[in-house]
């Protein structure tokens, strides 16, 4: 009998100091719901925009790195996309991701991406026939990130579809 009481005697006191400590603790959280009473206003949701409306700086890839980029819509009113397209350059192979970014006019955002670009990718998004925002961002492959495009492209005036 007083071999079994010694050592629970020190996995008890183990426990409590392990208590003691904080090391077990009862962690249970109950969900609340919150409760409006009627003619209560509800509180507005804080907004805060994924991207800004005005078109950022974008930055020069170092001379070692360079490769070119384009931006192209289709004039087309029942299809108006916005095609950005990778020309390659020096840095062909330095270039681990292009991602794009269309800020539509009617406030709608939409992303696209392409993995190791080589020469002649695309990547193809739904505008409008409004003022867009396109956003273009390359990933190198030493995870230096360069926006080489931040600016609006206008539908052109004057083009029927």
């Amino acid at each position: 009998m007083h071999r079994l009481f010694l050592p629970a005697l020190v996995f008890l006191c183990f426990i409590s100091v392990l208590a003691a400590a904080g090391c077990i603790a009862n962690h249970t959280t109950v969900p609340t719901t919150p409760v409006t009473l009627p003619g209560t206003p509800l509180p507005a949701a804080p907004s805060t925009p994924a991207y800004s409306s005005t078109p950022g700086p974008t930055q020069t890839v170092p001379a070692y790195e360079s490769v070119s980029v384009t931006v192209q819509r289709n004039t087309i009113t029942e299809n108006p996309t916005i095609i950005a397209t990778f020309n390659g350059g020096m840095g062909n192979g330095m270039v681990e991701r292009m991602d794009m970014t269309v800020i539509r006019s009617d406030g709608i955002t939409e992303s696209g991406h392409a993995n190791n670009p080589t020469a002649g990718r695309s990547i193809t998004l739904m505008g409008t026939t409004g003022n867009d925002r396109v956003i273009v961002t390359l990933t190198m492959t030493s995870g230096d990130q360069y926006t080489v495009i931040d600016r609006y492209y206008p539908f052109p005036d004057g083009v029927l579809g």
